[in-house]
C-alpha cells in the first residue's frame, strides 16, 4: 500500500473541502427532492437522506469554523450556523414524523422547505471565505472625485 490520498482533505484549500461536502450532500438533496415529488417515500428513507445531509453541513461547518479560528467572525458565525442547524434539525424532524404518519401534503411542504433551508445554509457556507483569501479585486477610482462638481474658468464667474 502506497498511502496516496491518505490525508488529502487535510491538504486541501478550505474552499475545496467545502466544495466536496456540498457535493456529496447533493445526492441525499436529489432524494428528498424524489420523494417530494413522487410521494414514494418512508420515514426510515426521509431520515437517512435527511442525516446524510445534515452530517455533510456539520463536516463543513467544522472545516469553516477551523478556517476562521482566531477571527473576531468565528464566534458570531458559530452562533448564526447553529441557529440555522437546529432550524433545519427541526424541520428534518418533522418531516420524518410526516412521512411515517402518511401526509403527503405536508411531506412535501416540509421537505421543500428543508431542500430551501439546506441550499441556503451551503450558499452560507460557501459563500465566507476568509479576508487574505479572497481574489483581490482591481482599485476602485474615488468615486465622490467623479462626482464632484468641475471648478474650471467657466464655474467661476
Amino acid at each position: 500500500m502506497s498511502g496516496t490520498g491518505t490525508g488529502v482533505m487535510e491538504r486541501a484549500v478550505p474552499e475545496d473541502r467545502l466544495r466536496e461536502h456540498h457535493r456529496r450532500c447533493l445526492p441525499a438533496l436529489s432524494r428528498l427532492r424524489l420523494v417530494a415529488r413522487s410521494g414514494l417515500g418512508t420515514g426510515v428513507d426521509v431520515r437517512a437522506a435527511t442525516a446524510e445531509v445534515m452530517a455533510e453541513l456539520g463536516a463543513a461547518e467544522a472545516v469553516l469554523l477551523d478556517t476562521l479560528a482566531g477571527s473576531v467572525r468565528q464566534e458570531a458565525l458559530a452562533h448564526f450556523l447553529a441557529c440555522r442547524v437546529n432550524r433545519l434539525t427541526i424541520v428534518a424532524e418533522h418531516a420524518v414524523a410526516t412521512a411515517s404518519a402518511g401526509d403527503l401534503p405536508a411531506l412535501r411542504r416540509l421537505l421543500y422547505q428543508f431542500h430551501a433551508l439546506a441550499e441556503a445554509m451551503w450558499k452560507v457556507q460557501l459563500g465566507l471565505q476568509r479576508p487574505e483569501t479572497r481574489p483581490a479585486t482591481a482599485t476602485r477610482p474615488d468615486l465622490r472625485a467623479a462626482q464632484a462638481p468641475r471648478r474650471g474658468p467657466a464655474a467661476r464667474t
